[in-house]
């Protein structure tokens, strides 16, 4: 191309194309690079990278602008290609005529052959006369000859010839036809030989040669093979007829000497074979590195005497160089084959590579187009645990239409992907003779960590670890990506620790795991180094104990009372500093205002069994046992007790570590050959040390009170024996209805309940279900206790401390929990001396005032009297009983039934917005509406007798007056428009529809007084007189229903 012309048009998709993988490639090199550069230089490197980045997208930008003028610029260059091509013609034609003038100067001269007339005058012959006028004056007459005769007789000869000679197993076919032997290898090539004479020595002679790559037949038939860009570089680099005339002269030549010719001709035939196809897989190969595979690999075609090889080389970074023995007087055998031959083909220094090479033995028939190598080679074991990898993934094809580069490329890297997946496989796990496996085709083997785990191969590029004492469906998944040469850390686990443990292992292994290239010389065994023997490991076994602390954390999240908690992130000073792990798994089981109790799992650390050391390591090392368990030692479990500190100054914790208790553990995890559906071993553990660490953390709690209010407790324990090395074990782990372990204390002297209540002691009861059962025992009863029922009285307390209470009859008061992890929930000790204090002292005062009041009319059964159906420091139950007047109609008469009235008040002590320290709490059954102004007056002047007179005032009345204004009415009256308005304790105003109201006044020895309301805007006529009316109990119920809301109605 002339150079003065400009280049021709290139598309703008493709320039962008380019600048966009060329920025690519320079930000993949960065962030790369940057991590191992110097703070204080990554700037710099950065600006320049951007900067970079910058040129060459301005410039694409000026040559997008300027390529609006390209038809002009197109129309310019043709111009001026059209002059010079003329220029150029001018040129030629001028040399050539100068030329022909010369020429026909010397055609002028005449020319003498001086010898060939010396010969002829003198000795009258002429030696260069052609034969031809010979035969032409006197023609050679040939006998008869009968053709049919003569092709029967030679190929007789023929077959004959190929008896004797040694035939090549490569031979395919071999055919005798007309005197000529038709001979090939399918797929390959096709020879046709004849001899040139009947006599047994007679020679052989080729006829001709041709490969299946020119044959028209062949080609139709085995086009289908190769790919459409595969097909077009196949034709071009297809032998012409100058190839075939060369290998006719080179094959007669090694016939005319050789005594096996037919053997070498087919020798030479492979090797030239082997050569095109080599020149082909050469070529398909760099037509792969220009598209799709740019980095990283390329296709080395080499002619090492007169031996064509073809390596393939990828990975280049993803391996370390061979470093020679450094004992002296030691030789390898890199550095033996080197001395002894200095001039053998040698391997790449950097990567991975499959070595492509004419088959070396001639003698025998091999099995495809030409033999190959791995550097480095695939281990021996890989290669006897799968056998058919290496067939598989690099099959030789037999066709020269099969031919694919891409087929070599990534059988070649299949293969080294499995062997570097069995060398990590090598390096993790320990090497046994005998291992576990399951029905699922699963391994059990050991790290080298001590973990049992379980190993799973999907395929020879796959490998899948994880714990026994996990579920399996989250597996640690360690594959090979092969375009990039490095490990792929895949894990299932959707947990943030989990992926940052994943993506910190699957670094370790990008930067300190390589392939160890064994030399440049000897293909070797693939092995990986390590730039630490334990790193990887270690982090292989985090991995897999963050998975089992998730699928832990999942499994108690779907429990009841068994939330997972960050602690770290509020006390990890504190945690730090009583040793526990940094994975480990942080169970709540109680949760105080102060305090919190933990159950902690440390997955790193085996827990502390009664078992010697000897037995230990013996169950620790069994692989199998007798009844088809396997052994496992169990995490550790323990009791943390966290204590928040808010005083203390902001330099330091805000809370401190209580207690760290461990937990004792049943001996060693044994579990069979399990399915999928069922438990982990490890989840039932878990089920089981909560239960024993909400009895631990009962007792912690308790024990904090006793601290708290300086009072000596007394234990009578069933639940736990200490050992001689102060370790906790187990007595029974079969639960029992009776209590584990009981707690008796006397009640804190600094708290003073008498005279109301004399309380001696506390004594605390937890049972197997973990809850608890705290029974304060008194002197004597402050009052005489009432159950409807004759039995216990119950009742149930709010907020922070639910708790079930009861009174017995010696006047002993029992608190009962079950297990909750309500947020914040108390110790159940410092609920019940709360309740005590804040609520059954001014309970038993309102009660001892109460049964003063009372007197004999308590239990009574008279009408419109108050009596006690229930009466313990935790409620009251004050009943009104009255009858309610009813007619009933029917055929003959109207009959006057009454109805029985009762009027419950519950009086209770809670704590209200209002009343932090608490306050009385009335309820009444039915509705009360004047029970505002009774709860006030009574926790105003804390009243018994003023309680008790007013509701028998109005208990019964406010029933009668409930049920007329309910009763059925007119479709004149709408009874959703009466309203009762309370006025005082004894005043009630009822009006009608803002229209009319009268003033219900209740008053003493069971009379009521009715009168027409001040604001009344209309006075009702029956209340219209001075004074109102004056009921009593008896007629109140009529009157307002048949006088009163009547007349309200109608006005």
């Amino acid at each position: 191309m002339n150079p003065l012309l400009p280049p021709g048009p290139a598309d703008l998709k493709e320039l962008t194309s380019r600048c966009i993988d060329r920025s690519y490639d320079s930000l993949y090199n960065l962030t790369t690079s940057l991590p191992n550069t110097a703070s204080e230089e990554r700037r710099g490197v950065a600006l320049k990278q951007l900067q970079d980045t910058h040129a060459v997208f301005k410039k694409l930008l000026v040559l997008t602008r300027w390529s609006v003028q390209s038809p002009l610029a197109d129309k310019c260059a043709e111009l001026l290609q059209e002059a010079q091509t003329f220029q150029d013609q001018a040129n030629e034609t001028n040399d050539r005529l100068y030329f022909l003038h010369r020429d026909l100067d010397r055609a002028k001269e005449r020319q003498y052959d001086l010898t060939t007339a010396i010969d002829v005058l003198y000795g009258g012959t002429y030696t260069r006369l052609p034969r031809v006028i010979n035969y032409a004056m006197h023609p050679r007459e040939f006998p008869p000859v009968d053709e049919e005769t003569s092709i029967a007789e030679l190929d007789a000869v023929l077959r004959f010839r190929l008896i004797e000679e040694t035939i090549p197993d490569k031979f395919t076919h071999i055919d005798v036809h007309e005197g000529f032997v038709t001979a090939g290898t399918s797929g390959e090539f096709e020879m046709v030989f004849t001899v040139d004479g009947t006599k047994p020595d007679s020679l052989w002679l080729v006829a001709s040669v041709q490969t299946v790559l020119t044959d028209p037949v062949a080609q139709a038939t085995f086009k289908h093979l190769a790919s459409t860009s595969s097909l077009r570089i196949i034709q071009s680099n297809a032998p012409t007829d100058v190839h075939y005339m060369q290998l006719k002269i080179l094959i007669q030549k090694r016939l005319n000497q050789s005594a096996t010719p037919l053997l070498d001709a087919c020798n030479i035939m492979s090797d030239f074979c082997c050569s095109l196809a080599l020149r082909i897989l050469h070529a398909q190969g760099q037509l792969l590195v220009d598209t799709r595979w740019p980095h990283g690999v390329s296709f080395l075609h080499q002619d090492h005497h007169d031996t064509a090889t073809l390596d393939i080389v990828y990975w280049t970074d993803a391996t370390a160089p061979y470093v020679a023995a450094s004992t002296p007087g030691t030789f390898s055998l890199e550095e033996m084959r080197n001395r002894m031959h200095p001039d053998a083909l040698r391997y790449p220094a950097a990567g991975c590579c499959v070595r492509l090479q004419p088959n070396t033995t001639k003698d025998k028939a091999t099995v495809g187009l030409f033999s190959l190598q791995l550097f480095p080679a695939p281990p021996s074991m890989l290669l006897q645990r799968y056998p058919a990898l290496v067939p598989e993934a690099l099959a030789v094809p037999t066709n020269l239409y099969g031919l694919s580069a891409d087929h070599f490329l990534l059988g070649a890297m299949d293969v080294h992907a499995a062997s570097a997946l069995f060398c990590l496989e090598q390096h993790l796990l320990v090497q046994t003779n005998t291992d576990q496996e399951e029905d699922d085709g699963a391994e059990l083997r050991w790290l080298t960590t001590g973990e049992r785990v379980r190993v799973t191969r999907s395929s020879p590029r796959n490998l899948r670890i994880a714990r026994v004492d996990s579920s399996g469906r989250a597996p640690l998944e360690v594959s090979w990506d092969m375009r990039t040469g490095r490990f792929g850390v895949f894990c299932l686990a959707q947990a943030s620790s989990v992926a940052a443990a994943v993506a910190h292992l699957e670094t370790l292994l990008h930067t300190t795991v390589k392939v160890q290239l064994p030399g440049v010389t000897v293909a070797g065994e693939f092995a990986l180094v390590f730039a630490s023997n334990d790193d990887v490991a270690a982090a292989v076994a985090a991995v897999l104990r963050l998975v089992v602390a998730f699928e832990l954390e999942a499994f108690a999240s779907g429990c009841a009372n068994l939330p997972v908690v960050r602690v770290r992130d509020r006390h990890a000073a504190a945690v730090d500093a009583a040793g526990v792990a940094s994975d480990a798994v942080f169970v709540e089981l109680v949760r105080g205002k102060d305090a919190t109790v933990y159950l902690v799992v440390e997955l790193d650390t085996v827990a502390d069994t009664t078992l010697d050391k000897a037995r230990k390591r013996r169950r620790r090392c069994r692989r199998r046992d007798s009844d088809g368990l396997f052994s496992l030692g169990p995490p550790a479990f323990s009791i943390l007790h966290v204590v928040d500190e808010p005083h203390r100054p902001s330099a330091s914790s805000s809370s401190s570590v209580r207690c760290l208790e461990r937990l004792p553990t049943p001996g060693y995890v044994g579990t069979k050959k399990r399915k999928r559906r069922d438990v982990p071993s490890l989840s039932a553990l878990l089920l089981d040390m909560a239960a024993v660490g909400r009895q631990r953390a009962q007792w912690h709690l308790l024990d904090a009170f006793a601290t708290k209010y300086n009072v000596l407790l007394t234990t009578n324990s069933t639940l736990s024996t200490t050992t001689d090395d102060g370790s906790v074990e187990l007595a029974s782990s079969t639960p029992s209805s009776s209590s584990l372990w009981t707690v008796s204390c006397p009640f804190p002297d600094r708290l003073h309940t008498a005279p109301h209540v004399d309380v001696h002691r506390l004594e605390a009861r937890v049972f197997p279900d973990s809850s608890v059962e705290v029974t304060v025992h008194v002197g004597s009863s402050p009052f005489a206790y009432i159950s409807p029922q004759g039995s216990l009285s119950g009742g149930r307390g709010g907020g922070r401390g639910s708790f079930v209470a009861t009174a017995l009859p010696t006047g002993d008061l029992v608190y009962r929990r079950r297990w909750t992890n309500q947020k914040f929930q108390l110790p159940l000790m410092d609920v019940v001396v709360a309740n005590v204090m804040l609520h059954v002292k001014p309970m038993a005062e309102l009660g001892r005032r109460l049964e003063r009041t009372l007197l004999s009319s308590l239990n009574a059964d008279g009408v419109g009297q108050i009596y006690a159906e229930r009466a313990d420091p935790f409620k009251f139950t004050l009943a009104c009983r009255g009858w309610l007047p009813r007619c009933q109609s029917s055929s003959s008469q109207s009959l006057m039934i009454c109805d029985d009235v009762i009027m419950r008040v519950h009086v209770e002590h809670k704590v209200m917005h209002q009343y932090p320290r608490g306050a009385f709490v009335l309820t009444t059954a039915p509705s009360h509406a004047l029970l505002p102004f009774l709860q006030d007056a009574l926790n105003t002047h804390k009243s018994t007798a003023q309680l008790v007179e007013v509701l028998e005032r109005t208990a019964v009345p406010l029933v009668m007056l409930s049920r007329a204004l309910t009763a059925a009415y007119p479709a004149a009256v709408v009874p959703s428009n009466f309203v009762l308005v309370p006025r005082s304790q004894t005043h009630l105003r009822l009006t009608y529809a803002d229209r009319c109201a009268v003033d219900v006044v209740f008053l003493a020895d069971q009379k009521i007084n009715v009168r027409s309301a001040p604001s009344s805007l209309v006075p009702v006529p029956s209340c219209a007189m001075a004074g109102g009316l004056l009921l009593d109990h008896a007629s109140f119920y009529d009157t307002v229903r048949r006088s009163l809301v009547p007349e309200m109605a109608a006005l």
